[in-house]
């Protein structure tokens, strides 16, 4: 058994998209649009493997998120190298995304959780 998909509604589907093919090679397997009812989605495909489905309609609220809240608590990818996770951490830096940790290991292992694009909390890790 294994983990297909993750869906997470988001106000601006462009900017996610764009997001997840920035930061961690998506790629669009899919889209689904209804016109009639003002919603629209991209199935991302990430290495051959688990999806991600973004989603809007028109009724989706943004409310502010906190962190610590109930619900789905981050969405975690492995890292194929240490160089890799430290661009990752880079990245989120240089683009304001808030950084919640990024412990290392002596043996070269560590790990990344932010609060990124429309609040979602984003963890990569490597080693572990």
């Amino acid at each position: 058994m294994y983990l297909k998909n993750v869906g997470i509604f988001v106000k601006d589907l462009e900017g996610a998209r764009k997001f997840f093919e920035s930061y961690f090679h998506a790629k669009v397997l899919k889209t689904f649009d209804n016109p009639d009812k003002g919603y629209y989605s991209y199935i991302l495909e990430l290495d051959g493997q688990a999806w991600i489905e973004l989603m809007t309609k028109p009724e989706i609220v943004d409310a502010p998120k906190d962190p610590n809240r109930s619900g789905l608590a981050h969405i975690c990818f492995k890292i194929d190298t240490r160089e890799e996770l430290n661009d990752i951490i880079k990245r989120f830096k240089e683009d304001g995304y808030k950084i919640q940790y990024e412990p290392s290991s002596p043996e070269g292992a560590g790990e990344v959780r932010a609060v990124t694009f429309e609040d979602i909390v984003i963890e990569a890790n490597y080693g572990y």
